[in-house]
């Protein structure tokens, strides 16, 4: 992945299973934390949910991707 101007990190990444009456949900989260350096410092970062992987009791996998523009490949190939 490629890092913007000024950014430490920005990756996708798998966050911990939770698992809800024999439903898990896995989160795709993107992290981006920075540092700008125009008039003085500032740090700033963010986390967001990209997608959730769910597995169902019987071990059914869906994919349900929460940004409509990207490609749910492009999401899974990503990840750190």
């Amino acid at each position: 992945m490629e890092l913007k101007e000024n950014e430490l990190f920005d990756r996708i990444i798998m966050g911990p299973p939770k698992t809800v009456e024999d439903i898990t949900f896995i989160p795709i989260l993107s992290v981006t934390l920075g540092c700008f350096k125009s008039f003085g410092t500032g740090f700033g970062g963010s986390i967001s949910p990209k997608a959730f992987i769910v597995i169902d009791k019987d071990g059914n996998l869906s994919f349900y991707n929460l940004i409509p523009d990207e490609n749910p490949l492009d999401i899974i190939n990503n990840i750190s």
